[in-house]
């Protein structure tokens, strides 16, 4: 990706000597740029365009000076002292960046700013920067204005609140669906496609929807256990085809209040996969009496149901599989982790905010299978994922650059699709002390978002 990139240093020399709007370079890199003085001349930062003197002096080919007062125009902290520019250059523009949002849900009444879902991600982005170019900052839905937006920059290990410019792209890392649907969220939306700046993962997926994008690809049919809108009469047809069902909020997120009920001779037992009553069967000897309790228990709530497989399992405890897939700078769709999340002993899901346990797939599915069939196994997923990931990315509204992509194998070696989530968790693998594959990918994905216009041209020049 950076090879379609030069990378500028921005230097402090004879800084107070450069009046106005102005920047400082060699000749060289004028030439390279192909930067015409006797036209006028405009430095871009995220959405800043600003017309500036340029003077040149005997600076390194990468290095660049900017005067105070344009530094100060451009809203840069002066931490700052990389920038990636690309290759190709036209209209007089010395582009730079990439400026990258993050927007997530912030606490501004705490001293102590954090952001403990994406702490270590935030920790990676501002390492690999510092290497690569550019910077990021973090902003809430309360931060943002129409021409400027209130965030948060990683200082020396330490968030402080500044005035930034608009970025060029924005991840969106809310957590709460009523913020994602919140009036704020659309306001800032309008905002950013009147800036024409690109939001990716923009929006919870809803089961039910994701669920029918899948079953119209006949490939992808096989995979999905039978789903049904939770209704009275399809309940009770469910329940008499399969001996285990998975009642699931169409909205819901991290293994909460999930339903698990099974059909064992002539009664049936309801479990919870979260909350006070988490993992604490519910004995019922009528049907009718279980679909008050779950028509209660739902309240009028959207809710699917859905076929329960007989999954395999890890010495005894609930096993699935969790794929992390990025979309890169070309626009498509690569792996970056497979994991296997192991449940604990007693519960219905295994999602790690539920307290499950994860491990490498490949030795888990070694452990299952013979060495063969464990990597056939690990690419048939791998496989699946990247087909499920660019069916949802062709039909879905805007952009997305990473799923987590959640499946079960059951005990014939059949692979069943559990769950999509269009904000998968960030804390998977933290452990790891170099970057992480995933963190790398978002980086290409936010620098070819941020230069899309410059890099589309420079491909069709190619």
């Amino acid at each position: 990706m950076t090879r379609k990139f030069l990378q500028l240093s921005k230097k402090d020399d004879f800084q107070e000597i450069l009046e106005g709007l102005s920047i400082a370079i060699s000749p060289s890199l004028l030439k390279f740029l192909n930067i015409d003085l006797n036209n006028t001349v405009y430095v871009c930062v995220a959405k800043i365009i600003i017309p500036v003197n340029v003077q040149t002096h005997s600076l390194e080919k990468q290095d660049i000076i900017f005067s105070s007062d344009l530094e100060k125009t451009l809203l840069l902290p002066k931490e700052i002292k990389t920038f990636l520019i690309p290759y190709y250059n036209k209209n007089q523009i010395i582009h730079l960046g990439p400026v990258i949002g993050i927007l997530t849900d912030i606490n501004d009444n705490k001293e102590d700013i954090s952001f403990p879902a994406i702490q270590h991600l935030c920790k990676e982005l501002a390492e690999e920067l510092v290497q690569i170019g550019g910077f990021f900052y973090v902003f809430g839905l309360q931060n943002f204005e129409e021409d400027k937006i209130y965030g948060y920059f990683l200082d020396n290990h330490t968030w402080t609140k500044q005035l930034f410019p608009y970025p060029n792209v924005i991840y969106n890392r809310l957590h709460s669906r009523k913020a994602d649907a919140s009036t704020t969220f659309l306001k800032l939306k309008k905002i950013l496609e009147e800036k024409e700046i690109p939001i990716f993962n923009s929006k919870f997926f809803a089961k039910d929807e994701t669920n029918q994008l899948l079953a119209d690809h006949a490939s992808i049919d096989k995979h999905l256990p039978v789903t049904e809108k939770l209704t009275e009469q399809g309940f009770f047809s469910m329940l008499k085809t399969f001996p285990i069902l998975y009642v699931k909020p169409v909205h819901g997120s991290q293994g909460r209040n999930i339903i698990h009920i099974e059909h064992i001779d002539d009664h049936f037992i309801a479990t919870i996969s979260s909350g006070k009553k988490k993992g604490k069967g519910q004995l019922f000897t009528e049907k009718k009496k279980l679909w008050m309790w779950l028509k209660n228990y739902v309240k009028n709530k959207s809710y699917i149901c859905q076929q329960g497989i007989d999954f395999q399992k890890w010495q005894g405890r609930p096993l699935d599989f969790r794929i992390l897939c990025h979309k890169n700078y070309q626009g498509h769709w690569t792996i970056t982790s497979t994991v296997a999340r192991i449940a604990q002993k007693d519960a219905i899901v295994a999602n790690l905010a539920q307290g499950a346990e994860m491990k490498a797939a490949k030795i888990v599915l070694n452990e299952l299978l013979n060495t063969e069939n464990a990597s056939q196994k690990l690419e048939e997923l791998k496989v699946l994922a990247i087909k499920i990931a660019t069916i949802l990315s062709e039909n879905t509204e805007g952009y997305l650059g990473e799923l987590g992509i959640d499946i079960g194998m059951d005990k014939q070696g059949h692979l069943w699709i559990i769950e999509v989530n269009s904000k998968p968790s960030k804390k998977l693998e933290e452990h790891i002390e170099k970057t992480r594959p995933s963190t790398k990918a978002l980086l290409d994905y936010f620098i070819a978002l941020s230069f899309s216009p410059c890099l589309k041209e420079l491909s069709e020049d190619e």
